[in-house]
């Protein structure tokens, strides 16, 4: 069975809404049906959510200096239940986030599940050097060595659904943080990349300046992202 794609969206918020209309239009073009799923906010005390589902929150209260700890543990959540999603319906799912753009046909290998284990990075990394490898298809996490640059984009099947639950019964924190070789092992990656990603704001990382404040520190004016208008995606 094909999987099911999502995008995470905070319809409580315009851009994220506008992101996320893009994200399914590029979607549309390569014929992906992509489902909006409505993103977890501070609004939900989602800190309290993910604790009475047996989730170590600890991990939340290091990343405070750089990022809003309670608005990380809404994206969390947001992974979570999708994870959870994909163990109820037994099916491999597609998780985006609002910022996520297609920029090239998702193959079908990855979205009937036969050409991963658990699960697959199919975004380009959304920050920080990466590496280019020299074949095509998919293999090991290669792109960023410890941990992925970004949840952006990924295909994630029940069976890596439940190591990754089991996994934050343990210890958890950001999404991306998580999700590293050494606790997790089976994480790969597809190049080329069909997933780039446009991060204009962030609600989650605090700013650069004195205690947070200043511009937030993804902007999407900077850092390795593919250039949208080399295939037609314009920023609205």
């Amino acid at each position: 069975m094909l999987a099911k794609c999502y995008i995470i969206t905070i319809n409580t918020n315009t851009e994220s809404v506008l992101a996320a209309k893009r994200c399914i239009s590029t979607g549309n073009r390569f014929g992906l049906h992509i489902n909006t799923f409505e993103a977890y906010t501070p609004t939900h005390n989602p800190l309290k959510i993910l604790k009475n589902k047996g989730i170590n929150i600890n991990g939340f209260k290091d990343i405070e200096q750089h990022s809003h700890g309670d608005a990380a543990a809404g994206c969390f959540l947001s992974h979570l239940t999708l994870w959870e999603k994909s163990i109820e319906l037994n099916i491999p799912i597609l998780i985006f986030e609002h910022d996520a753009v297609i920029i090239d046909e998702i193959p079908s290998y990855i979205l009937d599940g036969t050409g991963f284990n658990q699960l697959v990075n199919i975004g380009i990394p959304g920050h920080d050097e990466y590496k280019i490898p020299e074949f095509t298809g998919v293999d090991l996490l290669f792109s960023s060595g410890g941990q992925f640059k970004g949840t952006h984009a990924y295909a994630i099947k029940p069976i890596g659904a439940r190591a990754l639950i089991e996994q934050a019964k343990k210890t958890t924190t950001a999404a991306d943080m998580l999700l590293q070789p050494n606790t997790s092992p089976f994480l790969e990656e597809l190049y080329p990349w069909p997933v780039s990603v446009d991060p204009r704001f962030t609600t989650i990382q605090r700013g650069t300046g004195h205690n947070g404040t200043g511009t937030p520190r993804a902007t999407g004016e900077s850092g390795p992202f593919v250039r949208l208008d080399e295939f037609g995606v314009t920023r609205e």
